[in-house]
């Protein structure tokens, strides 16, 4: 059986509309989290979720979700900040009792001299 031209054109447009439609309902959108949380190296565009420690230095984190300490969690840091993000983590005080600090978009503060138990962005 022989097809004419404008069966094969209509076809390759239904081929190309349904990939695009694909593609369009996998991206993601620009404001939305790449991914699962997790260690990352830094980028300079202060979108990342980071903490400064003396001898590691600055250590970065991508995406949203949580990870728990010892998953490449720094260690006492003296700075973090928020980036683009909002969340939480947690650490012991001297007492040993958890304190939980929760952050929000473009926020810096002092880290605790403890280590970090958990880190959750959203």
């Amino acid at each position: 059986m022989r097809m004419s031209k404008s069966t094969s054109v209509a076809k390759a447009g239904v081929v190309a509309a349904t990939a695009l439609a694909a593609f369009a309902m996998n991206a993601a959108p620009s404001s939305a989290a790449t991914g699962t949380l997790q260690r990352s190296s830094c980028l300079s565009n202060g979108t990342q979720v980071y903490f400064v420690t003396w001898f590691t230095g600055t250590t970065c984190f991508q995406g949203s979700g949580d990870l728990a300490s010892p998953i490449g969690l720094p260690w006492k840091p003296g700075t973090w900040g928020a980036g683009q993000n909002s969340g939480w983590f947690t650490y012991n005080d001297a007492n040993g009792v958890e304190q939980r600090v929760n952050f929000s978009a473009g926020q810096t503060g002092n880290g605790p001299n403890a280590y970090i138990k958990h880190l959750h962005v959203n």
